[in-house]
């Protein structure tokens, strides 16, 4: 049996101000542990649920359906058609708002085996949930993973022992003890090498990866660790310590977790790539998304409280997870965003060195073409040893996890050091797509994105190139581009017909690598720079006005910065700033000679807030005169296209 949800009802709700009254019935699937919510009276439950998409948002039970809860007539994976309550929104700055439902009236559907997909159907057959035996509910109600009341911690000598005469039994126990048990020694092999502790016992409850959020705080989940980074030091002026990191998978998602300073020489040796492990008690926070190669918005912190424990019984625990995008679908994802990518490496680069600005670093890199069947190619760079080690010859398949997007000239892709690659994976994809690649695939012409000599306005039949990521005017409203969560890219070719010069620019510091703006001091005429904690002579202006530009179907102001400012008026900053102040005329004469010229822009729209209004901004990355010989064969091709 199946239940049809009503689904984009918590991304409507996302879209709202303020509080919203549920006047028509919802259905909606409970898909986490259920959890009192504070410790008034009556008391009250609070559970995440979800309409059949990836939305899912927390929903607060009323008093009058405690009792339910506590029947276990409302549990995981119930479906309810709430028929009464309230919607509110709780905005947090730089991250995703959360949706709060309180239900105060509901009917309970059925409860399902599992979780309804994006199709609307779990799959499997409704079934009732009875009260379980009361040994099941003191289970329950006690610590996850306690050792049963014979068992009493031993000195590791001791586990040993024990270990040597009654081969196949462990030392009980979880890596970490809680705060009212005796910490239990770790767990040994016998060339004396750590190891973790086995889980024996009744299997617990297990929660899906792809369902944690920082609003629960009892869980435990049953995952692979897919991937191990190093044990990496830092050391600031205001801390210091070490860390490394684990990417832990199941039927669900993927998260990473993270060990710090007091538990790295603990965990490192414990956990193993390829085993399965129980894991809970560890701190479920927002993502760091520029040090992580997974696509998820939570990731884990390990504290003393954290148990870990290994799993004999694997289960359905996949292997190996991979998201792949298609090389033409990386303009939709924002910079430093992390992608899987499968592609076909067309040619291999060598090795050069490069200087960092930042702390005059050497650092080697290696550039790699990659295509792949979307017609697409673009520029994957590896550093360091991955550059140094890659040595396979051919035109190998090679799946990527965790590759970093760049906008540098277009788009681009670098493989990070927590990110890994695999050379000719044995997946299905991968002979797909080198069985594409041998037939044919190789003479293939590929399209590539912006960059010299391609930069959708430069020299040869560069439109054709681009025109897949051109945009009208009217395609930019109807579409929705810059309204999602990320940010989107394309081009727009059009007219400028006004410029707003009434702040064309500002006094930018004229230290190497700075463009903050500087503070004039009037009583010495210095102009000081905090950032960089000097004063200079004078500033050195920077371009940064807004010009509405138009074509056939409409009109959009677009932000220009300093380097597309020098193109569109052919003078420096500095110099339009003489004449602002000293030569009204020249300015306006200026103003008046880039009005009305037509261009290419490279452009990113992305949603920001102002004044706590959302608001779609549209800036200029590139700009590229008119090439009107590849103009004309693009509106060529456009007409035979519709002629066929």
């Amino acid at each position: 049996m199946s239940f049809n949800l009503s689904t984009g009802e918590i991304a409507r709700f996302n879209e709202m101000e303020g509080s919203t009254p549920i006047t028509q019935p919802l259905v909606l699937q409970v898909v986490s542990n259920i959890q009192p919510f504070g410790n008034q009276e009556p008391k009250r439950y609070r559970c995440m649920v979800s309409d059949g998409t990836k939305n899912t948002a927390i929903a607060v039970l009323s008093n009058t359906m405690t009792a339910l809860v506590d029947q276990h007539q409302i549990a995981r994976y119930t479906v309810l058609k709430v028929t009464k309550g309230n919607a509110s929104k709780k905005p947090r700055p730089n991250e995703t708002p959360i949706v709060f439902l309180i239900v105060v009236e509901a009917e309970i559907l059925g409860t399902l085996e599992e979780r309804i997909d994006s199709s609307g159907n779990a799959g499997v057959s409704m079934h009732q949930v009875p009260p379980p035996p009361q040994q099941n509910a003191q289970f329950e109600s006690k610590p996850q993973f306690q050792s049963p009341p014979q068992q009493q911690y031993q000195p590791p000598q001791q586990q040993f022992q024990n270990q040597n005469q009654n081969q196949g039994s462990h030392p009980m126990g979880s890596f970490m003890a809680r705060p009212d048990q005796p910490k239990p020694s770790f767990g040994a092999s016998v060339s004396g090498a750590a190891v973790a502790p086995v889980h024996t016992g009744p299997a617990p409850p297990v929660h899906p990866i792809g369902d944690l959020n920082p609003y629960h705080n009892k869980w435990t989940i049953r995952a692979r660790v897919t991937q191990k980074t190093n044990i990496k030091s830092w050391n600031k002026p205001t801390s210091s310590g070490r860390l490394f990191s684990v990417n832990l998978l199941d039927e669900s998602g993927e998260i990473r977790a993270t060990a710090f300073t007091q538990q790295v020489d603990k965990l490192y040796p414990l956990l193993e790539v390829g085993k399965v492990y129980y894991v809970s008690n560890a701190q479920v926070k927002m993502a760091r998304q520029q040090f992580s190669n997974v696509n998820n918005q939570y990731e884990l912190t390990f504290d003393d409280h954290s148990v870990v424990e290994l799993c004999t019984e694997q289960g359905s625990v996949p292997q190996e997870h991979f998201d792949f995008i298609r090389l033409d679908s990386l303009g939709k994802f924002e910079k430093n965003n992390v992608v899987d990518v499968l592609a076909v490496v067309r040619d291999v680069g060598d090795i050069t060195e490069i200087t960092a600005k930042a702390d005059q670093r050497k650092m080697r890199k290696r550039e790699l073409t990659l295509v792949d069947q979307s017609g697409y190619q673009v520029r994957m760079t590896l550093w360091g040893d991955d550059a140094d080690s890659f040595a396979v010859s051919g035109e190998p398949v090679l799946a990527f996890k965790g590759a970093r997007v760049g906008d540098f000239g277009g788009r681009t892709l670098s493989l990070p050091s927590m990110g890994s690659m695999t050379i000719n994976p044995d997946i299905p994809a991968a002979h797909q797509l080198r069985g594409w690649y041998d037939a044919g695939g190789r003479q293939q012409q590929f399209q590539s994105y912006g960059g010299s000599g391609g930069g959708g306005g430069g020299q040869g039949d560069s439109a054709e190139k681009f025109e897949a990521q051109l945009k009208t005017m009217a395609q930019v409203r109807d579409e929705h581009l810059g309204e999602g969560e990320g940010t989107d890219y394309f081009y727009l070719k059009g007219t400028i017909a006004y410029i707003r010069s009434n702040n064309l620019s500002y006094p930018g510091c004229p230290g190497d690598n700075c463009s903050k703006k500087v503070v004039e001091n009037q009583s010495s005429g210095d102009w000081y720079c905090e950032k960089c904690q000097r004063a200079y002579a004078a500033p050195n202006y920077r371009y940064i006005f807004s010009i509405n530009v138009s074509d056939e179907t409409g009109q959009t102001w677009v932000q220009c910065f300093d380097e597309i400012g020098q193109v569109i008026l052919g003078q420096s900053a500095n110099v339009m700033a003489q004449y602002q102040a000293n030569d009204e005329a020249s300015f306006k004469r200026v103003l008046a000679e880039a009005t009305f010229k037509e261009f290419k822009f490279r452009c990113r729209a992305k949603t920001e807030m102002f004044n706590e209004n959302r608001r779609v901004r549209v800036s200029a990355v590139g700009i590229y005169p008119i090439d009107y010989v590849a103009e004309a064969k693009r509106l060529t091709r456009l007409i035979e296209s519709y002629s066929q």
